[in-house]
């Protein structure tokens, strides 16, 4: 395995390699039932009279989310039963440090969801996870053949299927665009993008309404690289190269910095750090009337039970580069997988496949199957909103249906720390303390060291 996969894993999971060794692979193992000693399957009666296997699903949405999905599975599938649990609701990160240490001390557990690259990366790099090849070749299944997001892999192995799916996109205040005598765009541009957030400025002081709002998060310093059909990260798609000669790494730090020091359109950038000013409070209060931001703020759009909806919010799609480019955008599927310490790994694996493509649906939330129908999941969704009519509907289908997402990247396991310290300098650039050629600099020299570190 490659040495740089493995030199920078947490503490934790490396302790969690140590502890628990490497964990059995069944993936060739019988699910059918056991036979009888004349080889015959056992009858009816004796399959009903067997207690069905229990399987452990770990993640951070709350348990109405998945439940649906479950019962139908259970239903289909009496002899296998999903107890779901949400280790710390709405909160991934401290899920999968729960996760982590749960692995280590050998805990039973037998599905759990991750929530980006670099997660999945440290997991698979450190024996967490359990290959999904020789089943996927076991039930005649082509991966391609199923899904429209492609999934990271290590040395050429797969360890997840896709689970909630979707691109990112710009979220808009339809009714301050139609007070502005602006149309939801169908496709535009970042500089059309720019345009549109300072006709939407208005107002001073407290009671000021920015044009757009960019959070804290490494995304809003790589807005145009996310419009890139490839290369779209920190570092090059071959996870080895540095990403900082790409100019689409400097236009995007100068396009944020320039709609906040020049045009007045954006939050500024000290108040968003220092103020910790919540995204979500930004746009549904009104003080911002774009963000862009991922599907998962959708159904939020419709109104929660802190957040009511109070106005219509419509969809965009990411801006492209140039008028004409194909639009991609940032995005994919949260990884589901299977740990390698599951006793039940036949089992996790059918609950798996049908989360990942019909049973996806039922959680309101966008699928990457193939087979879905994207009208009918925005129905599901939007209706299963407290105010489906606070959503447009129209805007929101011709996001998904002209959305390209690029295939992932190789992420390295030290990721999260190139991520902290690509913030680090944007961070001096956008409170004035470096310039931008001075920036690009120091994610050069710095960030290189860290690379290198970890050949």
């Amino acid at each position: 395995m490659n040495k740089k996969w493995l030199s920078a894993a947490s503490a934790t999971l490396l302790t969690a390699s140590l502890l628990a060794g490497c964990g059995s692979n069944s993936g060739n193992e019988d699910a059918s039932p056991p036979k009888t000693e004349d080889g015959a399957k056992p009858s009816a009666g004796a399959s009903a009279a067997k207690a069905p296997v229990t399987i452990q699903f770990l993640g951070w949405e709350k348990a109405s989310v998945y439940q649906p999905a479950i019962d139908a599975f259970q239903q289909a599938n009496p002899d296998i039963k999903v107890e779901y649990m949400p280790l710390v609701e709405n909160d991934s990160n401290e899920t999968i440090k729960k996760i982590d240490l749960m692995y280590a001390s050998d805990d039973a557990f037998d599905v759990f969801t991750l929530n980006s690259a670099p997660a999945f990366a440290q997991r698979a790099a450190n024996g967490m996870l359990e290959p999904l090849d020789d089943y996927l070749a076991k039930e005649g299944v082509k991966y391609e053949d199923e899904y429209k997001a492609e999934q990271q892999k290590l040395d050429g192995k797969r360890y997840s299927l896709p689970g909630k799916f979707g691109p990112w996109m710009i979220l808009l205040n339809k009714e301050q665009l139609d007070a502005a005598k602006l149309e939801v765009p169908k496709s535009w541009t970042w500089d059309e993008f720019r345009e549109y957030a300072k006709k939407l400025t208005k107002g001073e002081g407290p009671n000021k309404t920015y044009g757009a709002h960019f959070h804290e998060w490494k995304d809003y310093f790589l807005l145009k690289m996310y419009s890139a059909p490839r290369d779209q990260g920190i570092m090059k798609d071959d996870g080895a190269t540095l990403n900082a000669d790409d100019p689409l790494m400097k236009q995007s730090l100068e396009l944020r910095y320039e709609m906040e020091k020049t045009d007045r359109s954006a939050t500024p950038y000290q108040d968003v750090i220092t103020q910790k000013i919540p995204y979500r409070n930004q746009f549904f209060q009104q003080k911002a009337a774009m963000l862009p931001t991922g599907p998962w703020m959708v159904a939020e759009a419709g109104g929660t039970d802190k957040i009511p909806a109070t106005f219509v919010s419509a969809f965009a799609p990411w801006p492209t580069n140039a008028a004409g480019d194909e639009i991609y955008s940032f995005g994919g599927a949260d990884p589901l997988v299977i740990s390698s310490h599951s006793k039940h790994k036949d089992e996790a694996y059918r609950f798996l496949r049908y989360l990942s493509t019909e049973g996806m649906a039922l959680t309101h939330q966008f699928s990457a199957w193939k087979k879905a129908d994207i009208t009918k999941e925005v129905d599901q969704i939007v209706s299963a909103t407290q105010s489906p009519d606070k959503i447009d509907k129209a805007s929101l289908i011709n996001v998904l249906s002209v959305t390209k997402l690029p295939t992932p990247p190789i992420t390295v396991s030290y990721a999260g720390d190139l991520e902290k310290a690509y913030i680090a300098e944007a961070d001096q650039y956008m409170l004035g303390k470096t310039d931008i050629d001075a920036t690009i600099a120091n994610i050069k020299t710095n960030l290189q060291k860290m690379i290198d570190a970890n050949k």
